[in-house]
């Protein structure tokens, strides 16, 4: 079978095609319209599907093009300069989303909601600083959603569980480096990851989370994540779980 352009290197210099991010909104659907058939599922669950496919559908856009700048700074810059990245769209359009599916979530103060569209956007970019190694964006998916698993997400939110059970199906694909998420599986799991931890948190904590997003994404910029983990036993250890020597 032929990949074209999601077939790309990986950091080895492998080709790996890019598409285990088609099999987790597949899941996605699926999971959604599965719960629906014995629950209603609503206006909020349904809002938090079209959420998640815009901004796998936009990852995968930005998949599919020829690679240009990383980070959101050099996005900002590019297009500063004239030159506006399919990234950037990536980026308006994450946003977007975040706004129409907090706008569907039950309600809670505006100030709450604020940040829950900050803790989305957020979230998902985070993931993707992640992808840049075999099995680490999908690991990092894991705890979070084993927490809401326990823990019960309200059925606004469905597709969010159904992604944990989609993040172990497909995670020892990612590890053996036959198959990688790229930006449309990363963004996937991180705006996922951002609905569930908004469904869950009270208030308060949805403040914090939110705070806590947005410093990964300026560590993300400043350090690298790869700097951090290296540097950080406990989660070397982790990172290194499974993965090819």
């Amino acid at each position: 079978m032929r990949w074209g352009r999601l077939l790309v290197e990986n950091h080895r210099g492998a080709l790996v095609p890019r598409v285990l991010g088609i099999a987790l909104a597949i899941d996605a659907v699926v999971w959604t319209v599965v719960v629906a058939t014995f629950a209603d599922v609503g206006a909020a669950g349904w809002g938090a599907l079209a959420g998640l496919l815009l901004v796998f559908g936009v990852g995968l856009v930005d998949d599919l093009v020829p690679a240009g700048p990383r980070g959101i700074r050099d996005h900002l810059r590019s297009a500063a300069s004239g030159h506006p990245t399919t990234g950037l769209v990536k980026i308006l359009v994450i946003g977007g989303s975040a706004v129409v599916v907090i706008a569907l979530q039950p309600a809670r103060p505006t100030s709450v909601q604020v940040f829950g569209i900050v803790l989305l956007a957020a979230c998902a970019n985070v993931w993707n600083g992640l992808d840049v190694v075999p099995g680490r964006s999908l690991k990092a998916f894991l705890l979070p959603g084993l927490a809401f698993a326990i823990w019960g997400v309200p059925s606004a939110a469905p597709a969010v569980l159904g992604l944990l059970v989609g993040a172990v199906v497909v995670l020892p694909f990612d590890l053996r480096e036959t198959a990688m998420l790229g930006d449309s599986g990363a963004n996937l799991l991180g705006f996922a990851a951002g609905i569930g931890l908004y469904a869950a948190l009270p208030d308060p904590w949805v403040v914090v989370a939110a705070g806590v997003a947005v410093v990964l994404n300026v560590v993300a910029e400043t350090v690298s994540f790869s700097r951090v983990i290296e540097r950080t036993p406990p989660l070397r250890w982790v990172d290194e779980l499974g993965r090819r020597a």
